[in-house]
């Protein structure tokens, strides 16, 4: 018998439309306000009442496509605020499984990304609220058939926020992403004006959402000689976020990213916590070289045989090198290492590789329905 499939969740970008909504209504305009800590310390505060808005609101957002998967044997959801409203009313035999996306527990994320950016998540995640949904949240991820993920690596960002979360992500499938960028107008963007032919432009394609590491990254380039052989363009962030340095090109919103990684010599990811990024498998598509810190799915890149130069933390001192060293690289070397990534995209992480290694999950998720 034929078995129906139904995906249920918001995407990404459904998320972070709803919490920028909860965000603003409970904290207001975030160029002015920081909750106090003594706030973020109270059980039942400001970050309790936003994980609960999000709840409903992701839930509210969900509700059509879970209607519609009422009667399937298999749904897969793709957040936990819908993995639990499935949970509520899965019927006896319908199997459950949930595929990860964000790249922590999402009460970190919150508080993090949403409440204090500034401070360290390690002391963000003993906050009592962050723990109590943290337990939520790994109860809910017990409940599922299967736990889907884009590789081992990236599993490392939950072990590392509580180590409880190793039992459920130890039998988690892995389906690695496959990207491809949209049309460019192919276009060469002037990103520092007139360069020496020793001159190497980084980009950083990203948002300034403390888990990307963009301040350290910052801090990083600002350590540099004014008159060093490297610079970084910075697209995403917006310009006011950018500190003014003659290293440091802020572009704001940028449409044509094709356009912007043709230009460039190299990529930035300096992710205090990494899944399995996009930007950087289109960087990739691109045939260009990464310079990745080695943490979570960036060591993935690195095993699958990208163009990498790896950094080992994000000290200013250590991220300076690390530019310093890539953009010693004479033009053949550079070229081979992006001859790496365009290989690695062509062989295993184009969409359609993705497709290929979706249909064998499904096929042995299918196998295990009673006939």
């Amino acid at each position: 018998m034929a078995k129906r499939a139904s995906g249920s969740a918001a995407r990404p970008s459904d998320l972070r439309s709803a919490l920028g909504r909860i965000k603003r209504a409970l904290f207001g305009a975030p160029e002015f306000y920081r909750p106090p800590v003594e706030e973020l310390s109270r059980r039942g505060g400001n970050i309790d009442r936003m994980m609960r808005e999000l709840t409903e609101q992701v839930r509210a957002d969900t509700a059509d496509s879970r209607t519609a998967a009422t009667d399937a044997d298999l749904i897969v959801t793709h957040d936990s605020f819908s993995t639990g409203a499935v949970l509520d009313k899965r019927r006896k035999g319908q199997r459950l499984w949930m595929m990860v996306h964000a790249v922590t527990p999402m009460a970190l994320y919150v508080a993090w990304s949403w409440g204090v950016p500034e401070a360290d998540w390690r002391s963000l995640v003993q906050l009592p609220d962050v723990r109590s949904w943290i337990d939520w949240e790994l109860d809910t991820w017990k409940q599922v058939d299967g736990v889907i993920i884009p590789c081992a690596e990236a599993a490392e960002s939950f072990e590392l926020t509580d180590a409880r979360f190793g039992q459920v992500l130890a039998a988690a499938r892995y389906v690695s992403s496959g990207a491809s960028a949209p049309p460019s107008t192919g276009a060469h963007v002037e990103l520092f004006g007139a360069r020496r032919p020793s001159h190497r432009i980084g980009l950083y394609l990203g948002s300034p959402e403390p888990y990307r590491g963009f301040d350290a990254l910052v801090d990083g380039v600002t350590s540099l000689p004014v008159d060093a052989d490297v610079g970084v363009a910075v697209a995403g962030p917006e310009a006011s976020k950018v500190p003014p340095h003659p290293l440091l090109r802020a572009l704001g919103r940028v449409e044509d990213v094709g356009a912007l990684l043709s230009s460039v010599d190299f990529l930035i990811n300096v992710n205090r916590f990494s899944l399995f990024d996009l930007s950087t498998i289109e960087a990739m598509q691109a045939g260009k070289p990464l310079l990745l810190h080695a943490v979570g799915g960036n060591r993935a890149f690195e095993r699958l045989g990208a163009g990498c130069v790896m950094i080992p933390d994000l000290q200013a001192r250590t991220i300076a090198d690390g530019l310093m060293r890539i953009a010693a690289l004479d033009r053949s070397n550079l070229d081979a290492l992006g001859r790496q990534s365009r290989a690695c995209w062509e062989t295993q992480l184009t969409p359609r590789h993705m497709w290929e290694r979706h249909l064998p999950l499904y096929d042995e998720i299918s196998r295990t329905f009673p006939t």
